[in-house]
């Protein structure tokens, strides 16, 4: 990596990390207390129907995945001004940009994953939840294909162009989600119960 280019990734860098920092934090910070609130709740008063074993690894998995976030962030503040300092030789300044860029990659997965199971479990605990007001009722089943629609729409008609439909990410979210909508509509029906 030439000096030049090292010095405009630092640039970069400390752009991109400085100001939105403190809103990635926050919005991790608030899906954080956001989890535990569900849980907490949940447990306090959990569906007649069942789900609260499930809801309660989603939920978990996302607890750990928005720590790591939280964490990662906090390194790549470390890493950026320790690329500001000039005393360092060439080869460590080229080290510390490829662990910055690494960690970049993996905050935005861990923030992705998160993400992704807090909104399942939301998904089922509110499908659950009815389920035991209402019964099985049909309209009760187009709940998390509605909340899946609304997630998609603006992938799908580009309002969220940086978020590419055909990315590892984005593929491997859809996958996902459409695996347990169909645990969904097995449970609906009762071929299995999600317990």
């Amino acid at each position: 990596m030439s000096k030049k280019s090292n010095n405009d990734f630092v640039k970069v860098a400390k752009s991109a990390s400085t100001p939105g920092t403190g809103t990635v934090v926050a919005s991790a910070a608030a899906l954080l207390g956001a989890d535990l609130v569900v849980v907490a709740l949940s447990w306090d008063n959990p569906p007649s129907e069942g789900g609260i074993v499930t809801i309660t690894f989603l939920m978990l998995i996302s607890f750990v995945a928005f720590i790591h976030v939280m964490h990662s962030i906090m390194r790549s503040e470390f890493i950026v001004a320790r690329l500001q300092m000039t005393e360092f030789d060439e080869k460590v300044r080229e080290k510390d940009s490829r662990e910055l860029s690494q960690t970049f990659k993996v905050t935005m997965y861990m923030h992705l994953t998160g993400l992704n199971f807090t909104m399942i479990a939301f998904w089922i605990i509110s499908y659950k939840y009815l389920i035991s007001l209402g019964g099985y009722n049909l309209v009760i089943l187009l709940l998390p294909f509605i909340l899946f629609l609304l997630f998609w729409f603006p992938k799908f008609f580009g309002v969220d162009p940086e978020v590419k439909l055909r990315s590892g990410e984005s593929l491997t979210q859809l996958v996902i989600q459409i695996v347990f909508l169909i645990l969904i509509c097995l449970d609906f029906f009762r071929v299995l119960t999600i317990p």
